[in-house]
């Protein structure tokens, strides 16, 4: 298959409009309806169903343009490794991150990449880790930093470090939270919790064995779920790096559990993608990153043995963080 008719057919069915597509590309839109065709008459099957100027995709369509649009992002990472053979890391790497931690080590993150590897673009991708995990297998990332990811065949996992879990209260709670924190109060206190599908509330449900407790609110989103403690609508449980800044402002308080519950913040990525120069220095930032962020107390948790960075440089802290 000629990768520019592929790459015309991947523009057609995103914007589903061959004239949109023509004026985008800057392409006459009969040579992109030859191109289709000649895709069409390659493969044997129909990919798009004309009716007027709308278009719709058929099941092979669908199929082809979910395959079509890897081998573009591997064509387009093949050339920016080559060029990056040089002394600088030339480019574009997406990166998945969690809500959980993106708002303490994203700025960190991004401020290094820009200081070591200038012409380095960073695009970022914020979701749950079950979310970003399977974008990840899809092949739109370049790595990700999630919680708990559950283990996957061509997926590399590195241990970052075990956060402890935090009963997180309303900002006038935080000498009673001291006496609620153990898992036998837990069952008596209005909970605002994930979905069961949520790896939060998984390790959770696990962690309580059973027990019954008080759902009073599931919200899959940080952001409501610390606005409804915040107004003392109820009680959550999250890592400390979710909710640093709150407790800065005060405007929540926190105490860790007893017995401790963790969570582990891994490193994913494609083992395929495990020699790319881009992935290595993002690799190297973000450990240096986890470890400054851990010794100057930003950061709660326990660090785990990691593959020693092949760079050396130090996470400089603004003045900022």
């Amino acid at each position: 298959m000629d990768l520019r008719a592929l790459r015309y057919f991947v523009h057609i069915a995103e914007v589903r409009s061959f004239s949109k597509a023509a004026v985008q590309l800057r392409v006459a839109q009969p040579a992109l309806s030859r191109q289709v065709r000649k895709l069409e008459d390659e493969l044997g099957v129909e990919l798009i169903e004309r009716a007027g100027r709308q278009i719709a995709l058929t099941e092979a369509g669908s199929l082809l343009l979910q395959r079509a649009r890897s081998l573009m992002r591997q064509v387009s990472q093949a050339a920016d490794d080559v060029r990056s053979r040089g002394t600088d890391l030339i480019g574009a790497a997406t990166l998945g991150v969690s809500p959980a931690t993106c708002e303490v080590l994203g700025p960190v993150i991004t401020r290094e990449c820009a200081s070591l590897y200038p012409k380095l673009r960073l695009d970022f991708i914020e979701g749950f880790s079950g979310f970003i995990f399977d974008r990840l297998i899809k092949e739109e990332l370049t790595l990700c930093i999630l919680h708990n990811p559950p283990r996957h065949r061509g997926i590399e996992i590195e241990p970052l470090l075990s956060e402890p879990m935090y009963l997180v209260g309303p900002p006038d709670q935080a000498s009673a939270l001291a006496r609620k924190q153990s898992r036998a109060t837990l069952e008596s206190l209005p909970l605002i919790l994930p979905n069961r599908t949520h790896s939060l509330r998984l390790l959770i449900d696990r962690a309580l064995r059973g027990r019954c407790i008080d759902v009073a609110f599931q919200v899959d989103g940080y952001t409501l779920t610390k606005a409804l403690v915040a107004a003392g609508q109820g009680y959550t449980i999250l890592p400390y790096s979710a909710i640093q800044g709150q407790i800065e402002a005060k405007q929540l308080s926190a105490a860790p559990l007893s017995p401790q519950i963790s969570w582990t913040l891994s490193l994913a990525y494609r083992t395929d993608q495990r020699r790319a120069r881009a992935l290595g220095g993002l690799r190297d930032i973000i450990h240096a990153a986890v470890a400054q962020l851990i010794a100057d107390g930003t950061w709660r948790g326990a660090p785990h043995p990691l593959p020693r960075p092949r760079r050396r440089q130090g996470v400089r802290r603004g003045k900022d963080q």
